[in-house]
């Protein structure tokens, strides 16, 4: 889901005219994953980054030995103006 019905308040007074859904998942820490979504706005003419969430998976890495790791994925709106 996407809103930009109202932005933080730096950013008030902009008229969005172009936006995206992003999600990047797999990364090994929280930063990885949120810079990700900002390298990916910043190369493609985005302005700002709005709604982010980050969420932590457990992916299983051997199953013999039962053993999992964490991974992260960040996901948010691109917005452009």
């Amino acid at each position: 889901m996407s809103t930009t019905d109202t932005l933080p308040q730096g950013l008030q007074g902009h008229v969005i005219n172009r936006t995206n859904i992003l999600a990047s998942r797999g990364h090994t820490h929280p930063g990885s994953a949120r810079d990700a979504l900002a390298e990916w706005a910043y190369s493609n003419g985005f302005n700002a980054i709005v709604g982010v969430r980050l969420l932590a998976t457990p992916e299983i890495t051997a199953q013999e030995e039962a053993t999992t790791v964490v991974r992260w994925a960040a996901y948010g709106t691109a917005i452009g103006w």
